[in-house]
C-alpha cells in the first residue's frame, strides 16, 4: 500500500487539487513519533501526503460509515472487528466517493489516476 501510495504522490506531487490522507488502524501503536518515523521511512511528502491517527472508534466509523472500505458491506461490525483493508478512496471535492480501488493491484492504481485526472477535468 505504501508503494502505492507513494506512487500517487510522486505523480501528482506539485498538483495542489490532490491530497493523499492515510489513516491509521492501529492508532495505539501509531503514536505520532511512529508516524514520524514511516513517514521518513517512505518519504512521505507530508503537504501532499497526510498521517492521521485518532481514537479508535472515530477511525473506524469512518472507514465503515463514510469511506465503505469494508468489503462486507451487509455485515455491521463493531469497535472489536479490527478493521484494515487495502483499498483507496477516491473523494472528490464535495466529498464524494468517486471509486474505490485496490490498492495491491496494478491496473485498478492504472484507474485511479484516470480517474483523479478525470475529476481534474470537472468544474
Amino acid at each position: 500500500m505504501a508503494v502505492s501510495m507513494g506512487d500517487l504522490q510522486k505523480e501528482f506531487l506539485n498538483d495542489e487539487d490532490v491530497l493523499l490522507i492515510s489513516h491509521s488502524v492501529m492508532p495505539a501503536g501509531d503514536s505520532i513519533p511512529v508516524l514520524k518515523k514511516y513517514a521518513v521511512d517512505k518519504n512521505v511528502n507530508y503537504g501532499k501526503w497526510k498521517l492521521l491517527t485518532g481514537s479508535v472508534s472515530e477511525i473506524y466509523d469512518l472507514g465503515r460509515k463514510y469511506y465503505y472500505v469494508e468489503e462486507d458491506l451487509g455485515i455491521n461490525s463493531d469497535i472489536s472487528v479490527f478493521l484494515h483493508t487495502e483499498n483507496f478512496v477516491l473523494l472528490d471535492k464535495q466529498r464524494h466517493i468517486r471509486g474505490i480501488y485496490t490498492s495491491l493491484n496494478i491496473s485498478s492504481m492504472a484507474t485511479l489516476k484516470s480517474d483523479i485526472r478525470v475529476l481534474q477535468k470537472e468544474k
